[in-house]
Parts: structure tokens; sequence; C-alpha cells
């Protein structure tokens, strides 16, 4: 004879079975970030021959729908969150901010995905090369991270800004090469503080 479940035991089955097919809940992280160089590097770092960057599933900074379809979503820059120290780094001798930008993203990859692409200067139609190339990512396995691969060039020679940084949340990063540098903050779209996610 099969016995059939109690009510609370029927419910707590129901229960069981949803939490296991249900979806995982998607979760939205904004990245803000100053990209700069620094105007007094001493350059005893010698540049390399310039070279292409890595642009493998980078998504340019114009194409709203791909970058859409990667759950990107750039920001307006009245919304950008660290002013302050874009403004720092506008007023001083020594630094100079190139770009400045905000964006939310949904579940970023665990792996190098979608990124951005960030060209700034230069000309495709002349040939002038980009004073900066390359991309940037957020990544999130375990714990959350910027991946920058950029170029900078100058007077025929380039040097990199190639690393992966874990990020811990609502902190200011810095991440540096010999000529340039980034700031960047990472935050949790609806987080509060008691939400354990690193």
């Amino acid at each position: 004879m099969i016995r059939m479940p109690q009510p609370a035991g029927l419910a707590l089955l129901l229960m069981l079975l949803l939490s296991v097919s249900a979806p995982a809940r998607a979760e939205t992280y904004r990245m803000d970030v100053i990209l700069f160089v620094d105007l007094w590097a001493s350059g005893s770092e010698a540049g390399s021959a310039p070279e292409a960057s890595n642009l493998k599933g980078a998504i340019d900074i114009d194409d709203v729908a791909a970058l859409r379809a990667a759950g990107i979503e750039i920001l307006p820059e009245d919304q950008f969150g660290l002013m302050d120290q874009y403004n720092h780094l506008r007023y001083s001798k020594q630094f100079k901010p190139l770009l400045r930008l905000a964006w939310t993203q949904k579940d970023p990859p665990q792996e190098r995905g979608p990124g951005i692409h960030i060209r700034i200067g230069g000309s495709a139609a002349d040939g002038t090369p980009p004073l900066v190339d390359g991309s940037i990512a957020m990544l999130l396995s375990r714990y959350l991270h910027l991946d920058a691969d950029l170029r900078y060039q100058q007077d025929g020679q380039s040097w990199s800004l190639d690393e992966r940084r874990k990020m811990r949340r609502d902190e200011v990063h810095h991440l540096d090469s010999a000529k340039l540098g980034i700031l960047a903050n990472v935050s949790k779209v609806g987080g509060g503080a008691e939400d354990a996610t690193p």
C-alpha cells in the first residue's frame, strides 16, 4: 500500500522541487571607471613597438543593441559616480583623465566574455593610430574582477595595461602601468550591506 504524504510533508516536497527547478535570480552590478594617463611618467620603462589590441568579445561603446544583448547598459555621464576622483585628476598637473565611464551589467561572465571596446583618438579615415585602444570587462566567478587589456601609443611606442584585478564592492581600486592608470568602483545594483556576495 502506497502512503500519500501528509499535507505538511507535501508542502515541503513542493517547495524543494520548486527550489531545484527555479532559475537562479539574475544579479546586476555597476562599474564606474576612470582611465587616465600619467604625464610625468619617467619613461624608464621603455615602450614596445605598437601592436594590435586583443579585441575578442569587445563590443563598441556605441553599439547599444549588442551591449544590451550582453546585459550591459552604459549609463549617462550625469550618473557617473566617481566625480570627486575625476575632478581631482582633472585639476592635477601630473595626471590627465582620458575617459570616464559607468555601466551596469546583468550576470557578468565567469571568464573573458563580452567587454567594452575602448578607443580614444586616432582616425580610421586617415590611418592615424588611436592614443588608447583595447577593452575592459567585468567578470564574476567567486569574486568580482575588472579585466583591462589596453594599449597606449605615443611617438611610435606602445605601453600596455593588461591586468585582471579582484574587486571588493564599494571600494575604489587603482590599476596602473608605466603610462596608463585606472580608478574603478563596483557596486551591486539594489544590493544592501547585508548581502554577503563579495
